[in-house]
């Protein structure tokens, strides 16, 4: 059992706990407001606050975890043991940065319910985001994140032990339209090979001809490709 001190209820903390510890981890942890019964207690402990107690675990915690409504969070990027990191906190805390308020942050998507300009589809765009612009996109920088704070608690509290981990794979695929020619009734095909001779669309009228006449796969044929990747 991890015993966590909080100053204040947080439904947001609660989430990122219940994530990291109980689902990932398989570790009970319970949250206590009491200062006394914290130090009291002889067990594993981690304080989220503000500021130390004593010689505890001590994560620094920043503002966000403990708000309710959603503002435009600066969220600070720095280096930490050769990783990325938001929220740093240097050697003030036991980890070096707020990993909770981090986590929540990327988990949440925190920075897509602020305003933004959308592209085209009217979707948030990658390259506006925290991950693009510092260059962790394609990190799995959580699963980083969360193995070091592992390796951490490991090391204050060798009697804690953490479930390993099991990954899997499910790959699903949304497509509204199979394939751009082939399928398509007469009427249809002459219908849009009429458009392309209005709109002097050569291109799509090559590419439609070879692919109805199997000279070449349809254009969104990318099926055995997506096959391979999995």
């Amino acid at each position: 059992m991890l015993l966590i001190y909080l100053p204040t209820h947080s439904p947001r903390c609660q989430y990122v706990f219940d994530r990291i510890f109980s689902a990932e981890w398989g570790i009970e942890y319970r949250v206590t407001h009491d200062i006394a019964s914290f130090q009291n207690d002889p067990g594993p402990k981690l304080n989220y606050s503000p500021g130390r107690i004593g010689n505890e675990f001590f994560i620094k915690a920043t503002p966000l975890l403990a708000e309710l409504t959603i503002r435009d969070v600066i969220a600070p990027v720095s280096e930490f043991r050769g990783l990325k990191v938001l929220f740093p906190c240097g050697e003030s805390c036991d980890l070096g940065f707020d990993i909770f308020s981090a986590v929540f942050f990327l988990l949440s998507r925190y920075e897509e319910y602020l305003p933004f300009t959308p592209d085209r589809y009217g979707r948030y765009p990658a390259e506006a985001s925290l991950a693009v612009r510092n260059h962790f996109l394609e990190v799995p920088i959580v699963d980083q994140w969360m193995d070091l704070l592992k390796n951490r608690l490991a090391e204050s509290f060798p009697g804690l032990k953490c479930k390993a981990a099991k990954f899997k794979v499910i790959v699903t695929y949304d497509i509204d339209v199979a394939y751009k020619f082939k399928g398509r009734s007469l009427a249809r095909n002459a219908g849009s090979i009429v458009k392309d001779l209005f709109r002097f669309n050569i291109a799509n009228l090559q590419s439609r001809y070879q692919t109805l006449y199997r000279h070449q796969n349809d254009p969104w044929d990318t099926y055995d490709f997506l096959k391979q990747t999995v």
